[in-house]
């Protein structure tokens, strides 16, 4: 299902919403939000307009969907964007776990990531799409891709390598498999562009195409 909306304003606010009332949930379920959020220039207001909301923030923890292998001081770190955005937030107690840890490899920053990550319940993921229909770090041309898309790999953090990916071709990347277990998903996406690539019936499996079959009910958001 698609909810369109008719400005980007209004699609950033609601992505900020959804995300809010999924924090709300895991808070009075279990105690502990927990949203993991996707990277990259689209999605950066609505993470703004989120840390604006009035949410139990001490008790609210944010993970990466997917981050470049570069350090919090590049351009190109999903990690600093969150970080710049959510600052309001951040600064009322909520908790960002990283990816990248400085000083390892890519795969030792994995399954350090793996790690941190393995115990959090992931009340949303908000997903991004790309022009090629990559989600998170599955790219189709990855030769880690099958390994990301594997629904019986029991990692939740794997490193990934996408030659023609913009900002970094070596990446950390949540699995399949770690956002089959999320109660929600939302795939927040802007412009024709994107929702033809989307709505194209016609056209060869992609990888953003695995999101609709998790349990999640993945539920997709655009403007134009």
């Amino acid at each position: 299902m698609i909810r369109a909306f008719a400005s980007r304003d209004a699609l950033m606010q609601a992505a900020a919403e959804t995300i809010a009332n999924a924090l709300n949930k895991g808070i009075s379920a279990r105690g502990e939000g927990v949203a993991a959020l996707s990277g990259g220039s689209t999605p950066e207001p609505a993470y703004e307009a989120l840390a604006a909301l009035p949410l139990d923030w001490k008790r609210a923890t944010f993970l990466l969907v997917d981050e470049r292998f570069v350090p919090t001081s590049d351009g190109a770190s999903n990690e600093a964007m969150l970080r710049r955005a959510l600052a309001q937030a951040l600064g009322k107690g909520a908790k960002l776990l990283p990816m990248y840890a400085h000083g390892a490899s890519a795969d030792e920053a994995a399954q350090l990531a793996d790690t941190l990550y393995a115990s959090k319940h992931i009340d949303i993921a908000l997903m991004g799409m790309g022009a090629d229909g990559h989600t998170a770090s599955w790219f189709p041309q990855s030769a880690q891709l099958a390994e990301a898309l594997d629904a019986s790999n029991k990692r939740v953090v794997i490193s990934v390598d996408a030659p023609n990916a913009a900002g970094a071709p070596t990446r950390l990347t949540l699995t399949r498999s770690a956002l089959s277990r999320a109660d929600a998903i939302a795939l927040l996406i802007t412009g024709d562009e994107k929702r033809r690539v989307l709505e194209d019936k016609a056209r060869e499996p992609l990888p953003v195409d695995a999101l609709f079959d998790l349990p999640g009910a993945a539920e997709t958001l655009w403007a134009p």
